[in-house]
């Protein structure tokens, strides 16, 4: 028997059942690929160059309800191989209830021969004794489908699963706006805001401000569920490509605050080698960002929007038992809601069918403190600011992409994150509530929507 849902790379191990603690949650955080944000830019502080090469380590520790206590350590270079934008990445974990992972990945490099063209690898390598999946064994017509946006909240299969995930990325930096003579954007900071503008956001022409960027990756990843009340072993595999064109004319790709950013991604499984189905899926990701100032008590006040839409063209629903869908993606590339990005109180892959929506509001605001870095305790992690953010999200799932998907039986979610900037790139941790009476608490790497 095959199935075709898999969560998300690592999101499992962050559905937090108690909060450990800030730095662990910060170390935690760092499970994911320093590459979650694929921008070839490189942030300096004041009196930096770009031929530094910078290295460390961090040991940490977290607990969730999911792999109760784990502990590891991460270690991370940049500026390696004379390309100042270029970064390396790896970790892994080990918990007390025999859950372990380990992950690698390489970021941002120049391939030889080329100006333009960067190449991003990662792989995960997992086994985890506690996975959730939204999903119907039985396919029995007459109950409503898991995952979908009716769905009951304890519809799902619990197991064992073993995980392998490796992909390749290649980045074209398009020869236009502020990347017109060179792909890689040097931004000045101090204390982690900028000091200068360096990309002209109240301009939206693709020829004279930001930067596009056309991206081709080959994904592939295999996942197995030995799920308890079933004799045998359920496998899923999927592999493809994914085709993305971004414009980002924001202000600060790492924490934006002015300007806007367009992302149009297609993505298909052909189908090759040992692929468990064939599908096609379209997403539409829209971003605005608005500046608010400052003032006696915040050093920088923004607003954050966001939309998302995301549609399967190719799903194709047994005319007699709509259980039964062919051609459809696993959740983690397709239609899906829940999760540390789009509706986070509810767990990961909570929500999936052939097409979904969400919207999401954030007042992201930087209070005036005392310079972090002053502080023994927090010098070694180059801490620049701290962020509160307030949020309210909305989203939901559908069987049709139509009219009724925008608007009809939205879920609403609701809640407040901290952040920092620690070596110069943003950590979360967040507590998200949901009109429905979910709750989960994430840590993640970058902000929401810049991925």
């Amino acid at each position: 028997m095959s199935i075709h849902f898999l969560p998300t790379r690592l999101q499992q191990p962050f559905r937090l059942s108690v909060a450990p603690g800030v730095l662990a949650l910060l170390f935690g955080a760092l499970l994911l690929p320093s590459g979650a944000v694929r921008s070839q830019d490189i942030a300096l502080d004041p009196g930096k160059t770009i031929d530094e090469t910078r290295n460390g380590w961090l040991p940490y520790a977290f607990a969730s309800d999911s792999i109760e206590t784990a502990a590891g350590a991460a270690v991370f270079t940049s500026g390696g191989f004379n390309q100042p934008q270029f970064s390396l990445f790896g970790t892994g974990f080990a918990s007390t209830n025999d859950t372990w992972a380990a992950v690698g990945a390489a970021n941002n490099y120049l391939i030889p021969g080329t100006e333009r063209l960067f190449l991003d690898a990662y792989l995960l390598l997992g086994h985890f004794t506690d996975s959730r999946y939204y999903v119907d064994l039985d396919r029995n017509p007459k109950e409503i489908k898991a995952g979908s946006n009716g769905s009951a909240e304890d519809d799902f299969i619990t197991g064992i699963s073993n995980d392998v995930n490796f992909e390749f990325n290649f980045d074209y930096t398009l020869p236009w706006g502020i990347a017109k003579d060179d792909p890689v954007t040097i931004y000045h900071v101090d204390r982690g805001l900028l000091t200068r503008q360096v990309n002209p956001v109240d301009t939206w022409n693709p020829m004279t401000s930001g930067k596009t960027t056309a991206s081709l990756k080959y994904f592939n990843r295999y996942q197995d569920l030995d799920e308890s009340t079933q004799d045998e072993l359920l496998v899923a595999k999927s592999n493809g490509l994914e085709l993305v064109l971004e414009y980002d004319n924001t202000d600060f790709n790492r924490n934006p605050t002015r300007g806007s950013r367009q992302k149009f991604t297609v993505t298909r499984d052909f189908g090759w080698f040992d692929s468990s189905n064939t599908w096609t899926n379209v997403e539409l990701d829209l971003s605005k960002y608005f500046y608010l100032g400052q003032s006696d008590w915040f050093r920088q006040k923004a607003l954050a929007l966001n939309f998302w839409t995301s549609d399967t063209p190719t799903w194709n629903p047994d005319a007699e038992n709509p259980q039964i869908v062919t051609n459809r993606p696993p959740p983690y590339l397709g239609s899906t809601l829940g999760g540390f990005d789009r509706l986070r109180a509810f767990p990961s892959g909570r929500y999936n069918d052939r097409s979904a929506v969400y919207y999401t509001a954030e007042l992201r605001v930087i209070p005036q403190t005392p310079p972090l870095r002053d502080y023994k305790l927090l010098n070694y992690f180059e801490i620049d600011w701290i962020q509160l953010v307030p949020f309210v999200e909305a989203g939901r799932v559908a069987p049709e992409y139509n009219s009724d998907l925008f608007f009809d039986d939205l879920k609403y979610t609701y809640g407040m994150d901290l952040r920092l900037m620690a070596f110069r790139n943003v950590f979360r941790i967040g507590f998200a509530t949901s009109s429905e009476g979910e709750s989960q608490v994430w840590a993640m790497f970058a902000q929401p929507f810049t991925r």
